[in-house]
């Protein structure tokens, strides 16, 4: 009896040495994810909340994610950011330009992917669409400007567009310019409205009245955390209301051709993927959507007084009536 207690301790002690180095190679496994979203906008927690279940899907379940939102502040996503950085995490992801900015200021060796970035060449944040020559990859919301003017065309009579931007807010800045290389070919008269707070985002439209047809709401952080009220008055004063961003449709913008979020974060998990099996970002290109999704508000319409065509209908992802 003695003697088989004998091995059976030995038994025990040695299934203790074998499997403490493999608990401590299972902890050593368990990735550490940061991911910093530029506000609390609905693309932004829904591309977040995408890249996340298909991460889970394609077998990273024992992630330790960590997701915060600096709230549209600067100062909050540079204080964010420090915070990532010190706790030294396996890779991070900045959805939105600004919120991208912070990240790649404060970790400058450490992998980051970027999400609903409308421009990532003009913000810095990489060399190239082929390859970035930093520690930075990613996936882009960009689309070609054409496509939402000539939909425009063809339900309101659009000759003047008004553009309200944010100077010095790059992808703002990114999707003003890309309307202008489009007007001569799309027959519009684009006019930048350069907005320096969210009240004067507002107090514009009734100036805009009789002068445009349509006003495109480009991501500026202003315009975002003004975006009722700035509809509420672009309605009043019977101004077509469009943008690239789908989310402004639920709160009343009429026509949004753009990227799909959901998409855009199972492109932007696919690329942690990569980097989380030793890739390393610069030879991960960046990309853009894979499909261009219509989304329409049909309320809208009928407060500002036209028609939607049918095949539009036919074409939108979503709309809201």
């Amino acid at each position: 009896m003695g003697q088989k207690m004998k091995y059976f301790f030995i038994a025990v002690f040695l299934v203790v040495v074998m499997a403490g180095p493999l608990s401590r190679q299972a902890f050593a496994a368990t990735k550490k994810i940061g991911i910093l979203l530029w506000s609390d906008e609905s693309r932004y927690k829904e591309s977040a909340r995408a890249m996340l279940e298909q991460l889970k899907a394609d077998g990273f379940s024992d992630l330790e994610v960590r997701q915060e939102s600096a709230g549209a502040n600067k100062a909050t996503a540079m204080h964010l950011a420090q915070d990532f950085s010190a706790a030294n995490m396996d890779v991070y992801v900045g959805l939105g330009t600004n919120g991208m900015a912070a990240l790649l200021k404060e970790i400058k060796s450490a992998p980051i992917v970027f999400n609903v970035v409308y421009d990532p060449v003009t913000a810095g944040f990489v060399d190239s669409w082929q390859r970035s020559k930093n520690n930075v990859t990613g996936v882009s919301n960009f689309l070609p400007m054409a496509d939402i003017l000539e939909r425009v065309k063809g339900i309101v009579p659009l000759k003047n567009l008004a553009v309200l931007y944010t100077p010095d807010q790059k992808n703002s800045e990114s999707q003003l310019r890309d309307l202008q290389k489009v007007e001569k070919q799309c027959g519009v008269n684009v006019i930048p409205v350069p907005l320096s707070s969210s009240e004067e985002a507002v107090s514009i439209m009734p100036l805009l009245k009789g002068k445009v047809e349509a006003v495109f709401l480009t991501g500026s952080g202003y315009v975002g955390t003004a975006i009722g009220p700035i509809i509420g008055s672009a309605i009043k004063e019977k101004i077509v209301p469009v943008s690239h961003l789908p989310d402004y449709v639920d709160q009343g913008v009429f026509l949004s051709v753009g990227a799909d979020m959901r998409e855009l974060g199972q492109t932007a998990a696919a690329k942690v993927e990569a980097i989380l099996k030793g890739a390393l970002p610069t030879d991960i290109p960046v990309e853009g959507p894979k499909k261009i999704v219509i989304y329409l508000n049909l309320r809208t319409a009928k407060a500002i007084g036209f028609n939607v065509p049918d095949e539009l209908r036919k074409e939108a992802l979503k709309i809201v009536e």
